[in-house]
Formats: C-alpha cells, sequence, structure tokens
C-alpha cells in the first residue's frame, strides 16, 4: 500500500506520505480539555508513579493477542495483532508510553 486518500481530497504520492497520514489517523491528539472522569483519574494516578507499574512485554503481547472484534478506537483485533507482529518493540513502547504519560485516545465514534 503506497497510496491512500486524505481527508483533504488529496492522495498521498509515496511511502512516506502514505505511514505519515497512517499515523496522523491512528494516533489522536491528546486534548486534556475534554477528558472523562476515567481519563483524568489515570493522569492523577500517572503523577503518584507508586500506584503503577510498567507493562511487561509479555502483557503487552497477551492482550493485543486477546482482542476480538473492533475496538473502540475503530480498529480491529486482527489489525492491533498483525502490527504487533511486524513492530513488537514499537508496540510495547507505545503502551509504555500511554501507561507513563497518562495519553489514552477518546472513544472513536462514527458518524451519523
Amino acid at each position: 500500500m503506497t497510496t491512500l486518500l486524505i481527508p483533504d481530497g488529496v492522495y498521498t504520492s509515496n511511502l512516506n506520505e502514505t505511514s505519515q497520514a497512517t499515523l496522523n489517523h491512528l494516533i489522536t491528539i491528546d486534548d486534556q480539555t475534554d477528558d472523562t472522569e476515567y481519563h483524568k483519574r489515570i493522569r492523577k494516578q500517572i503523577k503518584e508513579p507508586k500506584q503503577m507499574t510498567d507493562f511487561t512485554p509479555a502483557e503487552v503481547k497477551n492482550a493485543i493477542e486477546d482482542l476480538k472484534g473492533t475496538r473502540e478506537d475503530g480498529i480491529t483485533g486482527v489489525i492491533y495483532q498483525r502490527v504487533y507482529k511486524l513492530f513488537p518493540t514499537l508496540t510495547y513502547t507505545i503502551y509504555g508510553e500511554c501507561l507513563r504519560t497518562g495519553c489514552f485516545p477518546k472513544r472513536w465514534e462514527k458518524s451519523k
């Protein structure tokens, strides 16, 4: 896959643009102004490191292997599993950084 139609109606022209467009779509901006109570609680917990522990690589692998169907972010478990298979260290790092920083994507909602 080297070409995608991006939101402004233009197609990407190379693998770099396609990769960037994919990342821009999958990794959301962490806007704390619309945090739910759950997100606020997680952010508070990460400021107190003694209450949070890091994920182990095995925990991340097992969690991804157990994913079924489509997640709240609109991405299927199969896609997560394929990405993890191709990029296990990157996936583990992303999970760890989300936990460390308290940055969790908002629920994906389908347009009506």
